[in-house]
């Protein structure tokens, strides 16, 4: 007996070992019948812009709180994210347009990248490139601001696999890369390293069904996350696992108030 058992139990140690570490995530607020499928914190404005899939962008407190709707003139919104002049936003079928903090259009729709079809995740990075998730393949891009494609990861081949990355941020302090998997996934926040490899990987369940976008304050370590099936935005406390980058990203302004 003593033989066949530990084998065995030095496997599953084995494997307990292996898998990935949960990051520290305290869960304090969830804001119920709410849509949220796309999420980009602002310091300029001390808030969370969140796209709904609707013509309109809401803008709202840090606590949650609307402050604005902006019309955008796109038939949907998919996702968006933060820059220096206003916002990015993208209808998912490859067409991106920019606006300004009061929703008047900076130019044209355009395409951002030839490769881009099924974008469901954006983020601008500190360098002015941009980091985005599609599941269709399900993949995490680096794209530059030419459209030149400077990195691209598939979730399938990450362990464990991400196979259904809906939104995406980066932490400027740490620099880790978070990404939402959604219910038809793991339902989990993936925490990244730059280069894709999986840090973390923390189950959302519990707090929402079908996690689809997700947005940090950086000063305070606020994470947030939307959950599209259950139509909820959840607002969390968040700590890396580990710092993966030596010098801190830009993060913007400092925020007015928390």
């Amino acid at each position: 007996m003593r033989d066949t058992v530990l084998p065995a139990t030095i496997v599953c140690l084995s494997l307990i070992a292996a898998m990935p570490a949960k990051a520290d995530i305290f869960h304090w607020e969830t804001i119920p019948n709410f849509r949220a499928v796309s999420l980009a914190y602002d310091a300029q404005v001390c808030g969370l812009w969140v796209a709904n899939e609707s013509r309109e962008i809401i803008l709202l407190s840090t606590f949650g709180k609307e402050l604005r709707r902006l019309e955008t003139g796109m038939s949907s919104v998919r996702s968006l994210t933060v820059e220096e002049d206003g916002i990015l936003i993208a209808n998912g079928w490859g067409e991106f347009r920019r606006l300004d903090r009061d929703g008047r259009a900076i130019d044209d729709p355009f395409r951002l990248s030839e490769t881009l079809f099924d974008t469901e995740g954006l983020h601008r990075d500190a360098d002015g490139s941009f980091l985005i998730v599609e599941d269709d393949p399900s993949r995490l891009m680096r794209i530059a601001p030419d459209g030149r494609v400077l990195m691209e990861l598939f979730g399938d081949t990450f362990d464990p696999p991400m196979t259904e990355p809906q939104g995406v941020t980066r932490d400027p302090y740490s620099g880790n890369i978070l990404v939402v998997d959604d219910n038809e996934g793991l339902n989990s926040l993936f925490e990244l390293a730059p280069d894709g490899r999986v840090l973390s990987v923390s189950p959302l369940s519990q707090y929402g069904f079908d996690a689809e976008g997700v947005a940090l304050q950086p000063e305070t370590g606020t994470l947030y996350v939307g959950f599209d099936g259950g139509q909820a935005l959840a607002i969390f406390d968040w700590i890396p696992t580990e710092i993966t980058i030596e010098t801190p990203l830009e993060r913007g302004p400092d925020c007015a108030y928390s």
